[in-house]
């Protein structure tokens, strides 16, 4: 962007915004690179209106909330799309259509899908009802398989860890399976009854590549409270894990690696490969745990706004809705979704650029939006057998279930619903004073750089105090 200005005549440019978006700064102290709103747009050689999304269904499932999904890959190159609602779990074609599994689970209860390598099933929980097992024909309940034993009445959120499977039960307590097989779980051993009493029950649980004190990489998992974060440790899992002194042979171990930072939102948890995880705090901040560290640090402290009567952050999300959180990896996009003010579904995201986090540290995390325009429930990342898809579920029941594909190459519009929406976009710079703060400027020309838009554009130009200097319709676009 060139301004002309007569006093002193000379060109000023405003900076690319390279550095994301910072809506804690004021105006006149945002750092050369970043910008005070990026709303539904992005830097990459220019600004960039973000892509927008098509339907999956082309009618309503129902008036429902999606409650979870995921793409299961099984027997080599088969793959199934799973969904949950109401009170059904089913399979859902590429091109719509809908074959139920089961119309027996508890309604409205969002629901987690688990793929587990060993066994090649999915594995499917939500906190209330028994744990099942699919294997791209048969649906079943774990417990009813011959020679289960112990497995618990609920599950919330089932991860395997090498060659067992743990999960999440009733209290938030921990509890694991026999190695190899999902119907067979430990009982009496103190994980079937572990729970720290620091901050209260476990919230989410991962899988994550951990790093010992003599440098080796090691599976492990992440086990998150709502304000801490501990580390699932070992190879052997067969005993007391909170032992001082495991057992010869027994080597498990869960410890405590921060105590300050953990999470009640169970779907912000996501591994991006080779770099790390990503979690959102019950504070309303972005976390980032290193792939092979056991030290995590904050990376979302300018999506917090210090000016919410001009624009609102994450300080705005509904914290009595925090389990409804997500994140997702696609594209090298990290996204983030939350839900504002009384809602129940997510309305606002926020992007990070993983290519600058990856390839240009020096900028820091490089954050855009807050987005708006679709509105979800869950979302999962496709991504196999030649698949690339961010698909997602509505989360406004009024508006009816539908299943959408996100961040489209090529589309410009919204589906919501069965309605269609221009993608509206909204970016301000730093301010800039042309190193005459207290003189009148003209401006003779501005030239904007810009790509992927629709409509007609307007650029607006203010003063400090919020004044309207300017409203101006765009005549040429580079």
């Amino acid at each position: 962007m060139a301004l002309r200005n007569r006093i002193p005549d000379a060109d000023a440019k405003i900076p690319d915004p390279v550095r994301g978006v910072n809506l804690v700064a004021s105006p006149e102290d945002l750092e050369p690179g970043e910008a005070r709103l990026m709303s539904n747009c992005y830097y990459w050689n220019g600004v960039r209106t973000r892509e927008g999304s098509t339907r999956i269904t082309s009618s309503s499932l129902g008036a429902f909330r999606i409650l979870g999904g995921t793409k299961y890959y099984y027997a080599g190159a088969n793959s199934k799309r799973l969904i949950a609602y109401s009170n059904k779990i089913a399979v859902l074609s590429d091109g719509g259509a809908e074959t139920v599994l089961t119309t027996g689970m508890t309604a409205n209860n969002d629901t987690f899908f688990q793929t587990w390598s060993i066994t090649d099933k999915v594995y499917v929980s939500n906190g209330v009802d028994k744990l099942f097992e699919y294997d791209g024909t048969t649906w079943q309940s774990v417990d009813s398989l011959g020679g289960a034993t112990g497995v618990p009445n609920a599950c919330k959120k089932v991860i395997p860890v090498l060659d067992r499977l743990f999960a999440i039960t009733t209290g938030g307590l921990i509890e694991r399976t026999n190695p190899r097989v999902a119907h067979i779980w430990s009982a009496g051993s103190s994980w079937a009854t572990f729970r720290p009493s620091l901050v209260g029950p476990f919230t989410a649980m991962t899988p994550h590549t951990l790093r010992s004190s003599t440098g080796d990489l090691f599976p492990g998992a992440i086990a998150c409270q709502a304000n801490a974060m501990y580390m699932i440790t070992g190879t052997d899992y067969g005993s007391d894990v909170t032992a001082a002194s495991p057992p010869t042979g027994e080597d498990a171990a869960i410890k405590l690696i921060d105590s300050r930072i953990g999470t009640s939102s169970p779907n912000s948890l996501v591994t991006v490969p080779g770099v790390g995880l990503f979690g959102v705090s019950s504070d309303l901040n972005v976390w980032f745990l290193p792939f092979g560290s056991a030290s995590p640090t904050i990376i979302g402290d300018k999506l917090r706004s210090t000016d919410t009567a001009y624009v609102t952050g994450l300080e705005s999300a509904n914290t009595a809705q925090l389990s409804k959180i997500w994140m997702a990896y696609y594209d090298r996009k990290l996204i983030l979704g939350y839900p504002i003010g009384s809602d129940i579904y997510c309305s606002r995201y926020f992007f990070m650029d993983m290519r600058a986090f990856v390839e240009h540290q020096d900028l820091g995390p490089v954050w855009n939006g807050p987005h708006y325009g679709f509105f979800t429930n869950a979302a999962w990342s496709e991504d196999q057998n030649g698949e690339k898809s961010l698909v997602a579920g509505e989360g406004n029941a009024a508006t009816g279930a539908f299943v959408y594909r996100l961040l489209q190459d090529g589309v410009f519009t919204d589906a919501v619903g069965s309605s269609n929406n221009n993608v509206a976009f909204d970016f301000q710079t730093l301010y800039k004073d042309f190193g005459a703060a207290s003189q009148e400027k003209y401006v003779q020309a501005i030239q904007l750089d810009m790509n992927n838009y629709l409509g007609s554009p307007t650029l607006s130009l203010y003063d400090l105090t919020g004044r309207l200097a300017a409203n101006l319709p765009i005549a040429r676009i580079i």
